[in-house]
């Protein structure tokens, strides 16, 4: 996330360009809160902590693993002691062959199958945790599975979009319905305790994609959908001590490999005569270049990514949110926010 300084250069850069427009009204609103801006940080982060919680005994289910973040977590919460349920689309697959291969003998690496769109792949999934379940239950559930998709909202069939919604945002809410009770019943023990310092965790793999909508309107609103899920359980699952975090990274698309090379072909022969008639092959060429510029620009390197991730699923007071983006990504996805609408359109579609 952007630290105070780069906040305060930002906001202060927003208030003077709304002040501007509108006769510096906004700054009677704005400069207050730059000014609260340190306070708050020393509240927000008042009795913090740096400690960990302990790993031993306790278990992690991550959905997605066959390759990317997923894959990379499986194998980095395994490291860290962690009984880990490594879930995999294709579990006969190379990812999940790797997985096997560096769990050796160890009984804390599970692979399994399970396709989040399927409810009787999340039954059996659940049955194979309970069967195989560390002496200190269920710790967190990382609802890592995605897709993308990219064009306009005309080239995108309904089945294609159905899909990615089902996928995304459908298949988080399916696992979060069926595991969080495990999480909440091996949690129970620690609430009496520790007032909820030691609970369970909630992680949902988020997207700057959620608010910058540039070419893949139904992946970015899976994302946006699953922003407001996670906004709500973390309220409605405070009271049991369990933690909701969403992660939100940038362009990761080398290091995920969720968007791969277009080209004029794949979308040109699936048009119907009136789409073709619509959009001529010089735009979209034109777009084709855009997204496949956009997918070589992407981060090679999924490490930060799994470091929020770890922090989530280990630190006593989770941030609620992680976003791990560049500079540039941070700040356009401050500017979805807070810019009004006709500013938004001008950055963003100019």
């Amino acid at each position: 996330m952007f630290g105070i300084p780069s906040f305060f250069l930002f906001f202060f850069a927003l208030s003077m360009a709304l002040g501007l427009i509108n006769d510096w009204s906004y700054l009677l609103w704005v400069a207050p809160l730059l000014g609260l801006l340190p306070v708050w940080r020393k509240i927000a982060f008042f009795g913090a902590s740096d400690k960990r919680i302990a790993v031993a005994g306790k278990a992690v289910l991550i959905t997605g693993c066959d390759t990317g973040f997923g894959h990379s977590l499986a194998l980095r919460l395994f490291s860290l002691g962690f009984t880990v349920f490594a879930t995999c689309l294709f579990p006969d697959g190379e990812g999940a062959q790797r997985l096997r291969q560096e769990a050796g003998s160890s009984c804390r690496l599970h692979v399994l199958k399970l396709d989040v769109t399927q409810d009787q792949d999340v039954a059996e999934a659940k049955e194979f945790v309970l069967k195989n379940m560390p002496e200190n239950g269920l710790w967190g559930l990382v609802n890592n599975a995605g897709i993308m998709l990219v064009g306009p909202i005309e080239w995108i069939s309904f089945d294609e979009c159905k899909n990615v919604i089902d996928v995304n945002l459908l298949g988080s809410i399916r696992t979060t319905l069926t595991f969080l009770p495990l999480i909440k019943k091996s949690q129970e023990q620690y609430l009496q305790v520790l007032e909820g310092y030691w609970s369970g965790r909630l992680i949902f793999m988020s997207s700057t994609f959620a608010f910058i909508e540039r070419g893949n309107i139904f992946y970015s609103l899976s994302k946006n959908a699953l922003e407001k899920y996670g906004d709500m359980l973390r309220h409605e699952l405070k009271k049991f001590g369990v933690k909701v975090s969403l992660i939100e990274p940038g362009n990761y698309a080398l290091a995920t490999n969720i968007m791969p090379l277009h080209t004029i072909e794949q979308f040109w022969n699936k048009f119907d005569e009136e789409t073709k008639a619509s959009y001529s092959k010089t735009y979209l060429q034109s777009f084709v270049s855009y997204m496949n510029n956009q997918r070589n620009n992407g981060m090679h390197d999924s490490k930060e990514v799994i470091d929020a991730i770890t922090d989530a699923l280990l630190s006593q007071r989770p941030k609620a949110r992680y976003l791990v983006a560049t500079f540039r990504e941070k700040f356009l996805t401050y500017a979805s926010y807070y810019l009004p609408g006709f500013l938004k359109d001008l950055l963003f579609f100019p």
